[in-house]
């Protein structure tokens, strides 16, 4: 017998009755479609678990992007003293600022000051005895080719220590 069959699943008379809507394929492979609920003589479709998972899933999704768009907002007052004295209104009704040209050379022209006021930056500290520093563009096309050195094969600060601890190569 094959088709779709309704079942009595479980019953706690005389308020709760659980009817089970399944499509048999075979005498033994059943595959079950749909739940109903009887209550009090009211018949509820019970929600299938992807639709709860869904549902679950989205008010997470929710709850989650309304905490950080809660924490952004929390992040970019940070340098406030009052922060607890703003409202949202406030936020809200605050104009954009504009920066005009005058204000950007402005700028400009105090960083340029500074840059010329501040001593340049530190030379680089000096490599280890044993270590080549990196080649760049620049450096390749200022040595000639025959003056390179080879890197050296073996690390100096792995070759240090006891025979019985030293790398093998």
């Amino acid at each position: 017998m094959t088709g779709i069959e309704y079942t009595l699943s479980e019953v706690m008379e005389p308020h709760h009755f659980v009817i089970r809507k399944q499509k048999r394929d075979s005498p033994e492979k059943v595959t079950p479609m749909l739940t109903y609920y009887v209550l009090d003589g009211s018949i509820y479709q019970a929600p299938q678990l992807c639709n709860v998972f869904a549902a679950r899933l989205g008010r997470a999704l929710f709850h989650i992007s309304k905490a950080f768009t809660f924490a952004a907002t929390k992040l970019e007052k940070i340098g406030y003293v009052d922060a607890e004295n703003e409202s949202g209104n406030a936020e809200a009704n605050a104009p954009k600022e504009t920066i005009d040209f005058k204000e950007l050379k402005r700028v400009d022209h105090i960083l340029a000051s500074l840059q010329r006021k501040l001593p340049p930056a530190p030379p680089l500290p000096p490599f280890p005895e044993g270590y080549t520093r990196p080649s760049t563009a620049e450096g390749s096309e200022k040595q000639p080719q025959g003056d390179a050195q080879p890197p050296l094969q073996v690390d100096p600060i792995l070759d240090q220590g006891p025979p019985s601890k030293r790398v093998r190569i």
